[in-house]
């Protein structure tokens, strides 16, 4: 009978890691903030979210967080600072979990909590 066949494991390959060149990240994020300080309110947005997801590269975690959050607090729009935003608050609330740090834990809810309301609220047009 065919409903009860043993479907076949696929195979996959190894994950190949990506090397990343801590230093090198840290110097494309000097020269964008350079570019950020000379950047009129239109582009200001994208070299918050280029720093953002440069931090998030090498897991500065907190650094990503704090210029996404300045990303969307100057434009608040769907797109990448709000996806990762997301992954960041999720991260971290793991981390403050296997530390038994229930206060983090709640802080991180919260701000998930407020993301989600901020994204149903752009997403009608509230904003």
């Amino acid at each position: 009978m065919p409903f009860f066949k043993r479907k076949k494991k696929k195979v996959t390959s190894p994950k190949k890691e990506k090397v990343i060149n801590r230093e090198e990240i840290l110097t494309e994020i000097e020269q964008v903030k350079q570019e950020l300080n000379e950047a009129d309110k239109e582009n200001k947005i994208s070299y918050l979210n280029k720093i953002g997801s440069l931090y998030l590269e090498i897991e500065d975690y907190d650094q990503a967080i704090s210029y996404y959050e300045t990303s969307i607090s100057e434009k608040p729009e769907m797109g990448k600072a709000f996806t990762d935003l997301t992954k960041l608050y999720n991260i971290k609330r793991k981390e403050a979990s296997e530390q038994n740090d229930n206060e983090k834990v709640q802080h991180y809810l919260a701000k998930s909590d407020e993301l989600m309301k901020l994204t149903k609220d752009t997403i009608r047009g509230n904003i």
